[in-house]
């Protein structure tokens, strides 16, 4: 069963990995600047900057850590102070009233200041890693391997969470690890991987000519322009940027509000551009217009979801016979589409096809019939703040998990 699955998922790619990827290096380069945006961080910034130095520290290039301190009014500021003088770290210190205008204004400052470094543009990489996040020496290897083992302008990494500790934080890494993590290996194969938050990492030439603007998913900002501009990017499948996943619904909420509508945005900005853009191949076209119209499809599946269920309870009590058998259909659809996903993400993730505990992929596919309702009132939020002007940033709140050691897989 487990082969058939993979050879279905299979069947829809037009390359394996090792068709994206040389054996053998086919271009170097000089520099590696990893910007790391940091507001409000003081549990985890000190951490965070000395495993990072480290993980640098191990490559065969030059390699500059610069940490963007975006007014930071909880001591996050005095630390970094304290670290300034590290080799091999730069810090800035944004200000108001620039200070705290969203990730991609934060990054902008970054950009700018290693252009004035007068580095080469093809042989230079921008790294962009959230704040919480600590990756080891091996991802940031099997990052820079990407880089010289392709013609890529861009390398994206998967999303590993590493506080899978409960309902919330478990779906987060179905979503993440499986649902995401699928996607970008279709989209490569069908012209482009996509910037996908944590763990971006693209040659100064791209981010100079590209740059971030103010939408609230600038990653996705970042990777349409991109394409306009003749910019493609590659997915590495067996490396895992460690992230912590929210752990209250009030902050799943918010930080899926602030994608949600960010893509509202890029849909309505560069919708109609996309699709007469020649630069993009269709298919990646078809996907990127998809990704975007699904916070709209939803809200009508939502509609209708809801009007079926108040039917279904009156069927219940007239004729409950054929009423749970359709309910059975349902559940078994949604639990067999869940672990299709899943076992074809596993045969990707890792390596000799070891396989997730069977346990813990019950539980994504059970619990995925009870979280997509936890995300219903997410469209219908994002798309009310839009209407109302309300563009301001939301920080996501996270508390970094001190035992994820970031292996790639």
């Amino acid at each position: 069963m487990g082969f058939g699955i993979w050879n279905l998922f299979t069947a829809l790619r037009d390359k394996h990995d090792s068709q994206h990827y040389t054996n053998d290096p086919v271009r170097s380069f000089d520099h590696l600047f990893v910007f790391v945006p940091a507001l409000n961080e003081v549990q985890t910034i000190v951490k965070t900057v000395n495993v990072l130095l480290a993980s640098l520290n191990s490559l065969p290039i030059k390699t500059t850590l610069v940490v963007i301190d975006d007014a930071s009014n909880d001591g996050t500021t005095q630390k970094l102070k304290l670290l300034s003088n590290l080799s091999g770290l730069k810090v800035i210190f944004r200000q108001f009233p620039n200070a705290q205008q969203g990730k991609g204004m934060a990054l902008n400052s970054a950009l700018e200041w290693v252009e004035t470094r007068s580095m080469t543009p093809q042989r230079t990489i921008i790294g962009v890693i959230d704040s919480d996040s600590q990756p080891n020496s091996q991802i940031m290897a099997q990052i820079y391997k990407g880089f010289t083992n392709s013609n890529y302008d861009l390398i994206q990494t998967g999303i590993g969470i590493s506080n899978q500790t409960s309902f919330l934080t478990l779906m987060q890494a179905f979503e993440f690890q499986v649902s995401n993590y699928l996607e970008q290996v279709l989209r490569m194969d069908f012209g482009s991987a996509m910037a996908s938050g944590n763990g971006q990492f693209m040659t100064l030439e791209m981010a100079s000519a590209v740059r971030w603007r103010s939408s609230l998913l600038d990653d996705l900002e970042f990777s349409i322009n991109g394409f306009f501009k003749g910019f493609y990017g590659g997915f590495l499948p067996n490396v895992l940027m460690p992230q912590e996943a929210v752990t209250t619904y009030k902050a799943l909420v918010k930080q899926r509000t602030r994608w949600c509508q960010g893509g509202m945005q890029c849909l309505f900005s560069y919708g109609k551009r996309i699709f007469i853009n020649h630069r993009i191949p269709s298919r990646l076209k078809a996907n990127l217009l998809l990704f975007m119209l699904i916070p709209f499809g939803s809200m009508i599946f939502s509609i209708g979801a809801l009007t079926s269920i108040a039917t279904m309870y009156f069927l219940l009590i007239y004729n409950y016979q054929e009423t749970i058998g359709i309910i059975l259909t349902i559940v078994i659809f949604g639990l067999s589409t869940s672990g299709i996903m899943i076992i074809a993400a596993d045969r990707m993730h890792f390596v000799n096809h070891q396989k997730t505990v069977f346990t813990t992929s019950f539980k994504m596919a059970v619990g995925n019939l009870f979280y997509i309702w936890c995300l219903v009132p997410i469209p219908f939020i994002s798309l009310w703040r839009l209407v109302t002007g309300q563009n301001n940033w939301v920080k996501t709140a996270h508390q970094i998990s001190s035992d994820f050691k970031g292996v790639p897989k």
